[in-house]
């Protein structure tokens, strides 16, 4: 199986969006769409590619929408994962928000 690991601010993201729709509509929601993104973060991990190049962020990663959250990721070099950056909602300014992580 592929791996899916999330940067500090990818975490922190997951976090902020699940203590917002907990607070708006319900613990359980908030689980049900943490497990929605889950499952498309362990997709992504198997098909990395699939998600498009973001040329005008810094470091050109791959975005993948999971409405209305934008997820910003970079495939692993040896092909067996993803490094998540960021998710955020994609009515953001992205290239302000974006930057690479510190490894």
């Amino acid at each position: 199986m592929a791996r899916v690991a999330k940067s500090l601010d990818a975490e922190r993201d997951l976090s902020d969006l699940f203590d917002y729709i907990a607070r708006e509509n319900g613990v359980d929601r908030a689980e049900m769409v943490l497990r929605r993104i889950e499952q498309s973060l362990n997709i992504l991990s198997e098909l990395p590619l699939i998600g498009r190049i973001h040329d005008e962020l810094d470091g050109r990663p791959h975005t993948f929408s999971i409405w209305p959250w934008i997820v910003i990721y970079e495939p692993e070099p040896a092909g067996d994962g993803i490094l998540v950056w960021r998710i955020i909602d994609g009515r953001r300014d992205l290239p302000k928000l974006v930057r690479p992580p510190k490894r």
